[in-house]
């Protein structure tokens, strides 16, 4: 349908013809295709500004693309703010929307490389704000442009039954950003210093077949893609009257652009198109004296039966000591809100049918005619992560106890003799069998953290418990993904059952339907599981992260030591073992325990790493890039020091760099030593456990791959 809308717009364009009744059919055709046309172009202008990076004051990268979009008169001032003139004569209209999201600035870079951050949102626009950022991906933009991947470190939720008290990490002071650098120096070299900018990596989401769009505090962006469709407009007709409009820098900083323009731009009347607001649209007054230009696009609306609200004042925020009254004549200024459902928050979600609206109605206020050719795309900056069996075990879901997907998957990439040799028990673990009766026994665990559908609520979100253990700060006001019998569907995980924020066992889950029977048709049921959104972003050096990491290194390295090998290989009565339900209760390990007794159990699986600012090192303090861990002893048992120690030594003797120590959590392999196992739990030093940010340096993961090839074939 997108493709007949462009063919038909570019068929319509040519020398004008003789108005025949076939002939105007045409063209009543022809203005819809193009009406289709217009709106597509605005899509895809908010679905590329909604994924630029651009924090208060750095908004350079948001700006290019405006400036390319917009055309006009075009000047750029001295905070950086973009005016766009058009037509000529009275009254001047000033549409102003911003180009900039909050964020936070290096404001030191730590020895041992962690960034230290400094809020560049005087006003956060929710008072959660430090939160969000949370254990969750973030991008660094250097003074040469370049983007680099990081992490917000979180706490690890193993480690938390350890502390003598529950830390709190949510300001400022506690926050450090995970670039992947071993030094102060590394940062430095990769081009990060001090004032570089930090935004919350970009999601964006298209819920209710794309009627429905979401993304990090989208609601300034949504603003500007409302103002480049006016331009789209005017540059094919131009206004009856002139028309600029601003595309502001620094609204969450302070709203310094906004005052420049409202100093330089003498414009009879103003609106605003301000960012957030209540989840209907709404008009509202920029002072507490009367506004006359309120009254006048309120009666506009009704006017034309567009549904807007009438709000209260909407205060511009401005820096400390700065002048708070910035506009020249309030009567004639007005703000508009977008109508934005979980306003500032990173989920902030904006209706199409009310984008159109606003711009609809600024249009006609502003006598800008309709009509208007697509321009050609303007492309957004794009980031594509490598492939390999990592990523395509991330992109397989396996919430515990619904491991189907995942186990699928696996199953696809062990190779024939491998696949040939395998089963599945009732519990749901794939077994690779070399033998009847295993000496020793290799394990990883499928499954990941995620959460299941409990209910579906009338008004058609979704009520979802936690399976395994998680801390619901780091999963709350984020994307999600829903994965339903037949595909998967984005979502948003909003905040707890009943709350407005804080930690609890249920939480509310948006796919973007109205109605619980609307749900049902997009096919989802109870049962259903969510999981995280996952991407596998490398960071500086050999540093990775992702969600799930736990435990899908364990299963890539157990498939890439299959492949790497032949039957043959193995001298040893063997098997492979990709276990169910680790992450709530050993489940799998459990029940294959009571029939299968094997001399030597090896668990790959996380050593869960103190290795992290936020973290006590009196334990698991198990460097990260140091090698594989010995997981000496955990939270459900130890290993004898002899085996230890004999482990390390065929390590070392092989150049294999080790690591042992002390953790929390359990392991697969403990469910085997009462029938008789030697449990040698073995893994790779991991940081923040549980969370969206996951760290882990391939390094290590390349040595855990040396030795358990080495332990197979010998």
């Amino acid at each position: 349908m997108v493709d007949l809308s462009r063919l038909a717009c570019n068929g319509a364009a040519g020398k004008p013809h003789r108005v025949t009744r076939g002939r105007l059919a045409w063209l009543r055709l022809a203005a819809i295709c193009l009406a289709c046309c217009f709106f597509l172009r605005a899509g895809d202008d908010l679905r590329a500004l909604a994924t630029i990076d651009g924090a208060s004051g750095y908004e350079g990268s948001v700006l290019d693309y405006v400036r390319k979009a917009v055309g006009g008169r075009q000047e750029v001032d001295n905070t950086g703010s973009l005016t766009a003139a058009f037509g000529a004569g009275r009254p001047h209209t000033l549409f102003i929307a911003g180009l900039d999201e909050p964020g936070y600035l290096v404001s030191a870079i730590t020895s041992d490389g962690y960034l230290r951050v400094y809020r560049l949102s005087p006003n956060p626009p929710h008072p959660d704000f430090d939160r969000f950022f949370l254990a969750q991906p973030v991008r660094v933009t250097t003074a040469s442009g370049r983007a680099i991947n990081g992490v917000v470190a979180g706490l690890s939720v193993h480690l938390q039954t350890e502390r003598a008290a529950a830390a709190k990490t949510e300001h400022p002071e506690q926050m450090y950003v995970d670039i992947g650098a071993r030094s102060e120096r590394e940062a430095r070299e990769a081009g990060v210093d001090l004032l570089d900018p930090i935004t919350l990596e970009k999601s964006y989401t298209e819920l209710g077949s794309g009627k429905r769009m979401s993304a990090p505090w989208i609601s300034a962006r949504a603003g500007a893609a409302v103002l480049i469709a006016l331009a789209e407009r005017m540059r094919q007709a131009p206004p009856s009257n002139a028309v600029t409009l601003a595309f502001v820098s620094q609204q969450y900083g302070g709203n310094q652009g906004l005052a420049r323009v409202l100093e330089r731009v003498a414009a009879d009347r103003v609106i605003w198109i301000k960012p957030g607001g209540a989840p209907h649209p709404a008009i509202a007054p920029v002072s507490y004296r009367t506004s006359e230009m309120a009254d006048i696009l309120a009666a506009l609306a009704e006017k034309r039966k567009l549904e807007f609200d009438r709000a209260a004042v909407e205060k511009v925020l401005v820096p400390a000591f700065a002048n708070e009254e910035i506009w020249k004549n309030p009567s004639q200024a007005a703000a508009v809100t977008l109508g934005v459902e979980n306003a500032g928050t990173p989920v902030e979600t904006v209706a199409q049918a009310n984008l159109d609206a606003v711009e609809s109605l600024l249009a006609e206020f502003g006598g800008i005619r309709a009509g208007g050719a697509p321009r050609p795309a303007v492309a957004a900056p794009v980031s594509r992560p490598p492939a390999f069996t990592l990523e395509t075990l991330l992109n397989a879901a396996g919430v515990s106890g619904h491991e189907a997907p995942i186990r699928e998957t696996i199953q696809n990439l062990l190779p024939a003799w491998a696949r040939q040799a395998s089963r599945v028990d009732e519990k749901g673990n794939l077994i690779i069998k070399l033998g009847e009766k295993p000496e020793r026994l290799f394990l990883s665990h499928m499954d990941e953290l995620g959460f299941e559908v409990v209910g579906i609520q009338p008004e058609g979100s979704l009520l979802v418990e936690t399976r395994g253990g998680g801390i619901s700060d780091f999963f709350e006001w984020h994307p999600a993904v829903v994965h339903t019998g037949s595909r998967p569907l984005p979502a948003l995980m909003l905040g707890p059952e009943g709350e407005a924020g804080g930690a609890s066992l249920r939480s509310i889950v948006e796919v973007g339907a109205a109605t619980a029977e609307e749900a049902r048709a997009m096919g989802i049921k109870t049962g259903d599981t969510v999981t995280a959104r996952k991407r596998l972003r490398p960071l500086l050096g050999s540093r990775t992260s992702s969600r799930s990491l736990d435990d899908r290194i364990g299963c890539a390295i157990l498939i890439e030591t299959l492949r790497s090998i032949r039957r043959e290989d193995i001298k040893r009565p063997t098997w492979f073992a990709f276990t169910a339900a680790e992450e709530t209760g050993l489940h799998g390990a459990e029940f294959l325990a009571q029939s299968v007794h094997p001399a030597e159990v090896y668990a790959i699986d996380t050593f869960v790493s103190s290795d992290s600012p936020l973290e006590n090192q009196r334990f698991a303090a198990a460097r990260l890039g140091g090698g594989f861990v010995i997981r000496a002893m955990d939270s459900a048992g130890m290993t004898p020091r002899s085996a230890v120690a004999r482990l390390a030594e065929l390590a070392r003797r092989h150049g294999i760099p080790v690591q042992y120590g002390v953790t929390s959590g359990a392991n697969d392999g403990s469910r085997f030593v009462s029938g008789g196992a030697l449990n040698i739990p073995i893994g790779w030093p991991i940081r923040y456990s549980h969370s969206p940010a996951e760290v882990a340096d391939m390094a290590d993961v390349d040595a855990l791959g040396k030795i358990v090839r080495l332990l197979a074939i010998n």
